[in-house]
């Protein structure tokens, strides 16, 4: 059976230089392999078809047979590793906590520990409403979910 570990140790260090890392790889018992990249950067799919040749470099279809598929995530799929933050600064977020509380702002901000979002706040003062800009820092353990809220 492939191993996820042997993919992942071999993989990572080819990834490092290039800017690229593993968000995910999944193999199925029919060795179904699916390995999803992201990079500090974009991923196309010159990255993707060269990924796929390195990977079938080291695996062996002669001692096992293997079908592979590599990609960059989804769009509107939530964002899994702390890595993934940085290239998303400036873009409008949607972060539903531990408690269960959704956020919505622009990420103003990312490191390895968190992240800060730019909030709206509505607060009233002498029977007036008044819309005021909050920046909020969310520790990763705090954030159940995010997604990147796409423009259209």
């Amino acid at each position: 059976m492939i191993s996820e570990n042997l993919i992942r140790e071999k993989l990572e260090p080819y990834l490092e230089p290039k800017g690229l890392f593993i968000i995910d790889i999944s193999i199925s018992p029919h060795n179904q392999i699916e390995i999803t990249i992201d990079g500090d950067n974009y991923v196309g799919i010159d990255e993707c078809v060269d990924v796929s040749r390195y990977v079938e470099s080291f695996l062996n279809r002669d001692e096992e047979d293997f079908s592979l598929t590599i990609s960059s995530p989804d769009a509107n799929k939530p964002l899994q590793t702390a890595r993934q933050y940085p290239k998303h600064i400036g873009k409008e977020i949607s972060v539903i906590t531990k408690e269960n509380k959704e956020l919505k702002g622009k990420l103003t901000d990312a490191d390895a520990d968190g992240i800060k979002v730019l909030i709206k706040i509505k607060e009233k003062k002498d029977k007036k409403t008044k819309t005021i800009d909050q920046e909020i820092y969310l520790p990763f353990q705090q954030i159940k979910k995010a997604k990147i809220l796409l423009p259209f």
